[in-house]
């Protein structure tokens, strides 16, 4: 059964549990931390990005209907909950292997953030576990609303590197972050003055367990300026990510402990025009040190959207990856086209047509179909 999970989730490419939608903050030159709870964005929507979905996620001519589903997400002054569930219908054609035609549920969380006062606030993450698979979700606590708006947190969350994108299981997360579960436990700390964002936090090496038996320590560092125009007709968002993941490797013949390195290291880009079209893009490479050898890999992903009228929009995707770049054949292509529509505001609906290349199956296709309910 865990194996038959874990192919799923190979198979699929869902939209990401904890994740954001970049895309909003090219069409509109914001941060992702204007519309949520998390400095790096992703999660739990504050009171601006629920705002922002209610303007602009939905159908106008269905606009009528939202007087009569409003919600508010604020229980109290200081307490306020908020929640995404994404369940996916995942197909296959592969002509080396069985063929797939399954529903998903990929996510169910429930979020919950406590402002004890102005400047500390408790986040809280708890949700749905895919069966069989062990779930890590964001839980921290956070100083922040300071001046350059400079905030601090500890607990378990996604390290910040490169763009928060949706898609979970593109070829570069899994590969440097270990997504979909890939919060770890640590601190962070960063800084947003004006156009420009910092970060850097030290966690808990990556494949670690609850209590890390390892005492090497992750570093992860970003950063990244975004420069918009008049009326926000063209944005531009630039930044760069580093992280190093010192570690202890065991040699599975002579059972001795040696010193290992993984290190990666990239550039990212979102630029919005117009208001309706978003270009997303990030090029990241690893280097992983074992011994006196480093192997080297490659990733690629680049995303386009184009928002017809209110609620309607086009996407397209394009990932690459070669974890050897060194070596010949190990590299992997992934197109998909598709659409997602926001008949109102509190639900989306996402279809999309994959075409999977590498040097063993050259010819797979995917298709996915989601639905995803938030507040």
């Amino acid at each position: 059964m865990r194996k038959l999970i874990f192919v799923l989730l190979l198979l699929s490419s869902p939209l990401g549990i904890i994740f954001s939608y970049p895309r909003f903050s090219a069409y509109t030159g914001d941060k992702c931390s204007d519309c949520h709870v998390s400095p790096a964005g992703g999660g739990m929507r504050n009171t601006y990005g629920n705002n922002y979905a209610k303007q602009n996620l939905q159908m106008d001519f269905l606009k009528k209907y939202v007087k009569k589903t409003d919600f508010s997400t604020q229980l109290n002054k200081n307490i306020s909950v908020g929640g995404d569930l994404r369940v996916f219908h995942i197909g296959n054609e592969n002509p080396n292997t069985s063929s797939t035609n399954t529903f998903l549920t990929m996510e169910g969380d429930l979020y919950v953030n406590a402002s004890v006062n102005d400047y500390i606030s408790v986040h809280l993450a708890p949700g749905y576990e895919i069966p069989n698979t062990p779930a890590k979700y964001e839980v921290y606590g956070m100083v922040h609303n300071l001046p350059a708006e400079i905030y601090f947190r500890a607990g378990r969350m996604t390290p910040t590197f490169g763009v928060r994108i949706a898609e979970h299981i593109a070829y570069h997360r899994t590969r440097l972050l270990g997504a979909p579960y890939s919060m770890l436990d640590g601190v962070e700390a960063g800084l947003s003055p004006g156009i420009f964002n910092f970060s850097a936090g030290l966690y808990n090496g990556l494949g670690t367990d609850f209590i890390s038996g390892d005492s090497k320590r992750l570093f992860v560092s970003s950063a990244d300026v975004m420069l918009s125009s008049k009326e926000n007709n063209v944005n531009v968002n630039l930044g760069l990510s580093f992280y190093n993941n010192p570690y202890n490797f065991v040699d599975p013949l002579t059972a001795v402990t040696n010193n290992a390195n993984r290190q990666a290291f990239g550039g990212f880009t979102k630029i919005g025009l117009l208001k309706r079209i978003a270009i997303i893009g990030e090029v990241d490479f690893l280097e992983d040190k074992r011994y006196d050898a480093i192997k080297r890999g490659l990733f690629g992903y680049g995303e386009l959207n184009v928002r017809i009228v209110n609620g309607v929009e086009l996407r397209g995707q394009y990932e690459y990856m070669k974890p050897d770049r060194d070596a010949g054949s190990n590299r992997q292509t992934r197109t998909s086209v598709g659409a997602a529509l926001f008949p109102l505001q509190g639900v989306e609906t996402e279809a999309m047509l994959r075409f999977v290349s590498d040097d063993i199956n050259p010819n797979t296709k995917e298709f996915n179909l989601g639905f995803h309910f938030y507040f």
